[in-house]
């Protein structure tokens, strides 16, 4: 995105983001409370680490090197699950190529034997959590860490701990990187030619921490054991890449060949995860000398919502106000009482559906946002959706179907397009994610409608671009709220194809304040809608032959 930016618009859109930036971390440190001397001294040798001079690189770059070395560490930020995902993916890579063997820090060394009865089959994954006290003793989301364990079991890899419990101090924070140390070369002697992979916190795998403590502890066991590591969405690294207009084209900076930092996500959006994680997690006991003092530090998804939509309208140069915006989530009592004041009887009764299949929806009438999930890409979806509301002048849900089908894939894939102005790494589900999703359910489930209707939406419009030329029609679903669902799965694809001809410049922000404004009340909404499909792919064509 940076090259459409000029010197004068680059400053502003940097100064805007790291505005937002230091808001959020403000909020997150009311629940942190003040930094402790000793974690800010621990934290300096991490900022010296990243204040080098890094180059750019590339992911074949990363994966020579861990053909190279025995252990590799890659930093974790806990409770952002794009940060355990870009680990994923590359130990995909690496496990195709060379024996493999994951050490985490989530995991207490004390609780192997856990660990090992449950990638056994042997305990349930709800005994497993009981066992390790996962909650207590990690606390972070356990959904952002199972994909470890059925990819170590998928694998038959051996998955271990390197954690011990210390009293929660911050003076002890070299005490368990002595330990982490001390178990990595038990590891490695046990499997001396696999690649161990540690996933560690950020501030841990700093040169003077974890990796100095395994230099020291392995040798009185062999002279030198070869290391690498990988740090992760450094935001001096991303800005310092936007300042040039390059932080969408960099994936991996290198500083030498066994120090590279992933690019996986723009640094508001792993700590407005933190933010949400912390809300979702913690109670705000701030205690105030007077107990008068009104002060409201708590932050909530309505702020976190607004925030989005300010940062997506710098980004579109436009300004709208955000004062009527009221966003809920299932832990609000009254978020059904209070979207069904809103709708109307048939538009309630899919509401109710949307929250039982844990789908977010907007209605524009009341400014009432139904936030599923405490993530990033879903608030901002939803802030896309009001700006698009906002802009096309969209006063009513649009959920009489199947005469408003085609009304709700729009809204969905504008909603995602501007998005992904937040989080340019998210990514739709493809024609082959809902063909695993369909083969996943029994054919008597209804679950699978959805899915149907998708794909024959999505058959359809192929025949209409390449073939027929004629208006598609498509299977009718038994329950209406198919076509909400069927309408995100395709919206989705269809705001990727927005985004990337928007990034790679084949339409301009001009076109697309226009194309956010078309009225979707109109008549010929329907037929502009399978003609834009045609003008879209054929944009892309011309943007793949200039390549």
């Amino acid at each position: 995105m940076g090259a459409r930016r000029n010197s004068s618009e680059s400053r502003s859109w940097l100064l805007e983001r790291k505005d937002i930036l230091e808001k959020i971390k403000d909020q997150v440190r009311l629940y942190l409370g003040e930094e402790s001397k000793d974690l800010r001294l621990y934290a300096g040798s991490y900022k010296r680490d990243i204040m080098r001079d890094w180059t750019a690189s590339d992911l074949q770059s990363v994966y020579s090197c861990l053909q190279q070395v025995q252990v590799v560490f890659g930093g974790d930020f806990h409770p952002f699950s794009q940060a355990q995902r870009a680990h994923l993916r590359i130990m995909r890579k690496v496990v195709e190529d060379r024996p493999l063997v994951l050490a985490l820090e989530c995991l207490f060394v004390d609780q192997q034997s856990y660990v090992d009865q449950f990638l056994a089959g042997n305990i349930s994954e709800k005994q497993f959590l009981r066992k390790v006290q996962w909650d207590s003793k990690w606390g972070f989301p356990w959904a952002h860490y199972r994909p470890f364990f059925d990819f170590a079991r998928t694998h038959k890899l051996p998955l271990l701990g390197l954690n011990v419990h210390v009293e929660e101090k911050d003076e002890n924070l070299h005490i368990r990187d002595k330990f982490a140390a001390q178990a990595l070369v038990h590891y490695h002697q046990r499997y001396p030619e696999a690649l161990i992979y540690v996933v560690y916190g950020d501030l841990h795998i700093a040169e003077n921490h974890l990796p100095k403590a395994l230099k020291q502890a392995i040798r009185p066991v062999q002279p030198v054991l070869d290391m690498a590591t990988l740090y992760l969405n450094s935001e001096h690294i991303y800005f310092s890449l936007a300042e040039e207009g390059r932080e969408g084209k960099v994936e991996v900076v290198a500083y030498n060949d066994r120090q590279f930092c992933i690019l996986s996500s723009p640094p508001w959006v792993k700590w407005q995860s933190y933010l949400m994680y912390l809300e979702e997690n913690f109670d705000a006991d701030l205690d105030f000398e007077d107990e008068d003092d009104d002060w409201d530090f708590r932050v909530d998804h309505t702020d976190h919502v607004s925030n989005l939509v300010r940062m997506i309208c710098s980004s579109l140069e436009v300004h709208l106000r955000t004062d009527a915006i009221e966003v809920y989530s299932l832990q609000d009592p009254q978020v059904l009482k209070r979207a069904q004041k809103l709708l109307k009887r048939h538009e309630s009764k899919l509401a109710h559906q949307m929250v039982r299949c844990d789908s977010s929806f907007y209605v524009p009438s009341g400014g009432f946002f139904y936030l599923s999930k405490a993530t990033v890409n879903h608030a901002a979806t939803l802030a896309g959706q009001f700006i698009h509301a906002q802009l096309c002048n969209r006063s009513r849900v649009m959920w009489d179907f199947p005469q408003y089908f085609v009304h709700n894939i729009w809204i969905e894939a504008m909603g995602f397009f501007l998005s992904k102005m937040v989080n340019p790494k998210r990514k739709a589900q493809t024609m082959g994610d809902l063909k695993k999703q369909l083969q996943a359910f029994d054919k008597e489930d209804r679950g699978r409608e959805p899915l149907l209707l998708a794909l024959d939406q999505k058959m359809s419009e192929l025949l209409f671009v390449y073939a027929t030329n004629d208006k598609p029609s498509v299977c009718v679903p038994s329950d209406k709220s198919s076509y909400l669902l069927a309408a995100h799965f395709i919206g989705e694809m269809l705001g990727e194809r927005y985004f990337l001809l928007f990034e790679n410049q084949r339409i301009g922000i001009n076109e697309v304040r226009d194309l956010l404004s078309l009225p979707l009340d109109d008549t010929a909404f329907e037929t502009f809608y399978y003609h834009e499909l045609k003008r879209v792919d054929r944009l892309e064509i011309e943007g793949d032959s200039s390549i």
